[in-house]
């Protein structure tokens, strides 16, 4: 049965300005041509070293208004840092007024019907309702995002309680670590480039839109080939580490926690950056992270 999920870690800004849209084409990774107001995408913003800075869902919710859901420990250092070149291009930035929630799971056409919010048919999709939007994030359709007003969130929390058990904020982690998905938080800003996330094979890099920051780095690691680290999932005993928190392999240092969430009684799934070489040599030995051991699943 689907849950439904209060995102508090999520959080939102809102680009305004007849040149927002130009503006992030020149900012992020992702080509803003394929964003619409039915059609939401995802993206990173990176340092002039190709480092991700954050990672992003973005809807064009109108001409002149773009949101961006974010983590939301990252909201005020990307404002304050978006803005210094924003307003060359008379673009605003401003806090989204906004809260996210999830809902993980199929929701067949029953419950769909007694929540009365419109529903995506495919991954990508953007549903409008009179308080928000409904968006799907995967093809299985297996998790959603609703973008709702602040005004009105306490009233549609209670229609999807009504409806819907709740789950928690560990299900939505846990979700994203099987599916191989890295959103980054403040613990992780600037610590990888976007193929070691592999934001190069799931739509989040365009190749083909041109300069944005940190596009000759990634662009170039990209034709050279030249990442030797990539997203690994790992499964152990414990409590989940943190995501920033170090691995060693033998001693040696082996890649960093991107996120992590409880997938049992007493265990625990981990998605880290890991050497390539580290992780193919891995053979039964196990990786280590807070001194805790965890294994590549079998």
């Amino acid at each position: 049965m689907p849950v439904s999920i209060p995102l508090e870690s999520f959080g939102f800004l809102q680009l305004e300005g007849a040149r927002a849209t130009e503006f992030l084409q020149g900012q992020l990774t992702c080509d803003l041509r394929q964003a619409s107001a039915t059609h939401f995408i995802s993206g990173a913003w990176c340092t002039p070293k190709g480092r991700v800075i954050c990672s992003m869902a973005l809807w064009q919710q109108a001409a002149d208004r773009v949101i961006l859901r974010m983590s939301a420990d990252l909201l005020q250092a990307t404002a304050a840092q978006l803005s210094k070149y924003a307003a060359l291009s008379r673009v605003r930035i401003v806090p989204g007024e906004l809260r996210c929630v999830g809902v993980l799971g199929l929701v067949d056409a029953g419950t769909r019907s007694r929540l009365a919010l419109p529903w995506p048919d495919q991954a990508g999709e953007v549903r409008v309702f009179g308080d928000g939007a409904v968006l799907r994030l995967d093809a299985a359709g297996e998790r959603h995002e609703l973008w709702v007003t602040e005004d009105a969130s306490a009233k549609v929390l209670q229609r999807l309680r009504e409806v819907l058990p709740e789950g928690s904020g560990n299900d939505w982690r846990l979700a994203l670590v099987r599916a191989g998905i890295a959103e980054i938080r403040s613990a992780t800003c600037e610590l990888f480039l976007p193929q070691m996330l592999g934001y190069d094979s799931d739509g989040r890099v365009s190749f083909r839109k041109g300069c944005y920051t940190g596009q000759e780095i990634v662009a170039r690691t990209h034709y050279k080939g030249g990442v030797k680290r990539h997203l690994h999932r790992l499964e152990g005993c414990g409590e989940p580490p943190a995501p920033g928190t170090a691995l060693e392999f033998r001693g040696q240092s082996a890649g960093t926690v991107v996120e992590s969430a409880v997938s049992g009684e007493g265990t625990c799934d981990v998605l880290a950056v890991l050497a390539d070489d580290l992780a193919a040599d891995a053979a039964g030995t196990p990786f280590v992270a807070a001194g805790t051991e965890f294994h590549l699943p079998a």
